[in-house]
């Protein structure tokens, strides 16, 4: 069963804050309902609630029901949005022509630092509560993961705006209505610092998933530590650099690869996670509702009893295979596409391919229609299939499966490409942690005796097969300098391929530019001491 979030708003000021350039009177929104914090933080279930609400901006359409979790992995050279034209935000924000004048950009900014200041509270409130020091020994626990969990989604919030925006202004108290928002940017340091204490502390606090009942819907130690090797893997990575202007990374990026290797080794030692032995059903289990709490590490959940946007997301109705509008689960309008020299790159006993790349549409009664040959362009994510679904639809548009932001097989591939570069090439480590993940697709172990380069292609491969359009694809590629290119050789790839193909990212992107989105503009005005991102 999923686990049905409660929806409750903390009326207190700071958690009516939008963004750090919100003006007083965006403070001062009615709630529905209202709790003075001076009162409100008494027992462990208003605890609890106010721990929720944390949570809640992840799972809206404006952040992973769709604005993140899709347009942000879009475009790349295995993902595009359907449509070469540029006359709306969806197509703009992912052919590289978005403009710091796009409403969606803005919604996203704003529900990050939404989270960002109801976690704040929830970390300044908790360790002021009487029972945090002298409740029972069951109420301290709860109140310790409660606490865990703010810095947990503190420490992901501000991850997903530097990956996203760069450098961002650093806040960690919650917002009055007193406060001087002309808040500048934060250095780099500064920022990863931040997130890698509060996923430090998130791991010293938390409990491993076997020992929380709602287990893949709020997170766990074993999250903590997967997302802190992720955040050590970016930081040791390349990122354009708002300040100077260019891409660059740090000089002691190897430092983080090692930090990483003991993060991933800590989880894989724990016992705690594990491969579903088939990666089709894994999928299925997705579409069917089903946590995952085994390799499904972190999942963002959704539900709305009547189908309505608020937390709902568009999960496989937007990325997946084309649905027709009478289909008795729901439509899909499938704005993601595929390639066809993507499917080709896997191999013919890969078992992933046919679940991850979708060269059929789905018909009113459930028959699936494969695509001839000439409209290939519109193969789709095959991931998140309306016709897996074991519920009627609700809404034609909106679904209730979870966004999976860390499982198991991300974990195992970060060990194996971490080890691979502290050690100047892969050691049995990264050979078993690589291997876990292609027995499990049907294919042989790699090869013996690689050298660091021919390793790390391969690795760049299985990540790309294993995790594709799950959103990390372009952060990969930005993270190993590679974006640019990558779009511009898909580019000539796919128009060597047909000669009308539709694909214009490698046309648009421009280098140290559009490895970031812009800071909206309306933030912008409202805070002199922001500046923009560089080329916009």
């Amino acid at each position: 069963m999923k686990y049905i979030k409660v929806k409750k708003w903390i009326a207190v000021v700071a958690v009516l804050f939008v963004s750090v350039t919100a003006c007083e009177d965006q403070l001062e929104e009615n709630p529905y309902s209202f709790y003075a914090v001076e009162t409100f933080f008494e027992t462990v279930n208003q605890a609890n609630m106010a721990t929720l609400g944390v949570y809640d901006p992840l799972a809206e359409l404006q952040s992973y029901g769709r604005n993140l979790s899709m347009l942000g992995d879009a475009d790349t050279d295995i993902l595009q949005m359907r449509g070469t034209d540029l006359n709306n935000d969806r197509r703009k924000m992912c052919h590289y022509n978005a403009d710091p004048t796009l409403g969606w950009i803005q919604d996203s900014w704003r529900q990050l630092w939404l989270g960002i200041d109801r976690a704040n509270m929830v970390i300044q409130q908790i360790p002021e509560m009487d029972l945090y020091t002298n409740g029972t020994e069951d109420e301290i626990k709860l109140l310790q993961r409660y606490f865990g969990e703010a810095k947990f989604l503190r420490g992901l919030m501000y991850f997903d705006l530097v990956r996203i925006f760069g450098a961002v202004p650093l806040k960690t108290t919650p917002t009055k209505a007193s406060d001087d928002m002309a808040i500048p940017r934060a250095s780099y340091e500064e920022l990863y610092n931040q997130m890698e204490q509060d996923l430090t502390d998130a791991a010293e606090l938390l409990p491993w998933s076997s020992g929380i009942p709602e287990a893949g819907e709020r997170t766990n130690k074993g999250a903590a530590l997967g997302l802190h090797a992720r955040v050590c893997l970016a930081r040791g990575g390349y990122y354009l650099d708002v300040y100077e202007k260019t891409r660059t990374r740090v000089s002691n990026y190897k430092d983080y690869y090692e930090k990483a290797a003991q993060l991933t080794k800590q989880v894989m030692e724990s016992g705690e996670h594990k491969l579903n032995s088939s990666y089709e059903q894994l999928f299925r289990n997705y579409c069917e509702f089903k946590v995952e709490p085994m390799e499904s590490m972190f999942e963002i959940a959704f539900f709305n009893p009547e189908g309505n946007n608020n937390n709902a997301g568009l999960i496989g109705s937007y990325n997946g295979p084309a649905t027709d509008k009478n289909y008795i689960y729901g439509r899909a309008n499938a704005f993601f596409n595929t390639t066809p020299l993507f499917q080709a790159t896997f191999a013919e006993n890969d078992v992933r391919r046919d679940v991850a790349v979708a060269d059929f549409q789905v018909l009113a009664d459930g028959t699936l229609k494969p695509y001839p040959s000439k409209k290939d362009d519109l193969y789709a994510p095959g991931k998140w299939r309306r016709n897996w679904h074991v519920q009627e639809s609700k809404n034609p548009n909106n679904t209730d499966v979870n966004w999976v932001y860390l499982r198991y097989a991300d974990v195992l591939l970060m060990r194996a490409e971490a080890e691979n570069e502290i050690n100047d090439g892969p050691n049995a480590a990264a050979y078993d942690a690589i291997n876990e993940v292609r027995d499990r697709a049907g294919l042989d172990d790699l090869p013996q005796g690689l050298s660091k380069e021919e390793f790390f292609e391969a690795l760049k491969n299985e990540r790309t097969w294993e995790l594709c359009f799950e959103g990390w694809r372009k952060f990969d590629l930005i993270r190993w300098n590679m974006l640019g290119d990558a779009v511009r050789q898909a580019e000539a790839d796919l128009l060597n391929h047909r000669g009308n193909y539709p694909y214009v990212a490698g046309s648009n992107f421009d280098d140290d530019k559009d490895e970031l989105w812009p800071i909206p503009l309306f933030d912008m005005d409202e805070n002199p001491s922001l500046f923009q991102n560089p080329g916009f």
